[in-house]
């Protein structure tokens, strides 16, 4: 990005040189000795420019990927700190750019006063050899805005990278990867805004306790693990997964009627019902089940009325007899 922008300014510049030459040429073709000046002039700027453009394209084959470093312990408040500073950078970077460059254009506004006016070859020489000086340095300047805006733009990479893994993990549960409960809160806010039918599919493993305190937590934490990994199969491309803590778990379904959302926790039901378990030892470890309740939304539900009637269902599945489906129909 840096170097392209610093390239793109200096097509400007040698369109300058081009076009200062081209009005010399016109006002003096007689003169064999400005001609020849003034083609060198021309020339020396393409062979500059042409020249930038092949370190450019070197410098790109020779780039390699970004190793992504992890977000800062203090969380996102020091990334974003971070990515503020250096585009503070870029934005010092450029203007000291457009500084330089206006003192080059002014350069090139005094040749283009100066030399219709001059009539010997030593004078015209001068300010040729000035506006090489100058065009010069404005290539020194250009090289070094690239080298530093190629720094600065991996540096922003680097950290728009921290900054997005950062906000990724706070918003997801750890140890199953589905969305954590301040992910399924914002979610289920937007789907309640932009969703006319949508229908909250509510979650828990039955007797989880009797699991862990059998076989410890670490079969505990496989179970909710493999658990996750069939609700984040079942759901569709627009439903939002989450585990809301322990061994609740939500699907936010946009787009669905309850019978539907119903049908879907059935599949769901079933597949972790014939679910085959074994231990690391060889030991089974039994059959491990689930009870879901689904709720659809109503005119005028906030996110609160939506969850609790969800909640309600699950508790009615769970009261039943567990390991079943339970949904709210009523409109």
């Amino acid at each position: 990005m840096g170097s392209f922008i610093a390239r793109a300014l200096q097509i400007v510049a040698m369109c300058g040189v081009v076009a200062l030459g081209g009005f010399v040429w016109r006002q003096s073709t007689e003169n064999s000795f400005i001609e020849a000046c003034v083609f060198g002039m021309i020339a020396l700027s393409v062979f500059a420019v042409g020249a930038g453009f092949a370190d450019a394209k070197v410098a790109g084959r020779g780039s390699t990927m970004l190793t992504l470093e992890p977000p800062a312990e203090s969380g996102l408040n020091a990334a974003e700190q971070r990515f503020a500073a250096d585009l503070a950078v870029i934005v010092k970077l450029l203007q000291a750019h457009v500084t330089a460059n206006a003192g080059y254009s002014e350069s090139l506004a005094r040749a283009n006063v100066d030399l219709p006016q001059l009539n010997t070859s030593d004078e015209i020489r001068a300010v040729v050899l000035t506006l090489i000086e100058e065009n010069r340095k404005i290539q020194t300047k250009m090289d070094e805005l690239s080298a530093s805006l190629d720094e600065s733009v991996n540096k922003i990479e680097k950290l728009r990278s921290n900054l997005a893994d950062a906000n990724d993990k706070a918003m997801r549960d750890s140890l199953t990867g589905l969305g954590n409960r301040r992910f399924f809160d914002e979610e289920l806010d937007l789907s309640l805004k932009d969703a006319d039918a949508l229908c909250l599919l509510m979650c828990d493993l039955d007797r989880f306790k009797a699991i862990n305190d059998k076989f410890g937590h670490a079969v505990g934490d496989m179970v909710l693990k493999q658990f996750a990994d069939i609700l984040a199969a079942a759901a569709r491309r627009d439903d939002f997964a989450a585990r809301l803590g322990g061994e609740e778990f939500a699907i936010v379904m946009p787009g669905i009627s309850p019978i539907e959302a119903a049908r879907l926790a059935e599949q769901i039901r079933r597949q972790l019902e014939g679910k085959k378990w074994m231990l690391g030892s060889g030991a089974a470890l039994g059959k491990v089940t689930a009870s879901f309740g689904v709720a659809r939304r109503r005119a005028g539900d906030s996110a609160a009325d939506l969850f609790k009637r969800a909640d309600a269902a699950l508790y009615r599945a769970k009261s039943d007899g567990r390991n079943r489906v339970f949904a709210d129909l009523d409109a």
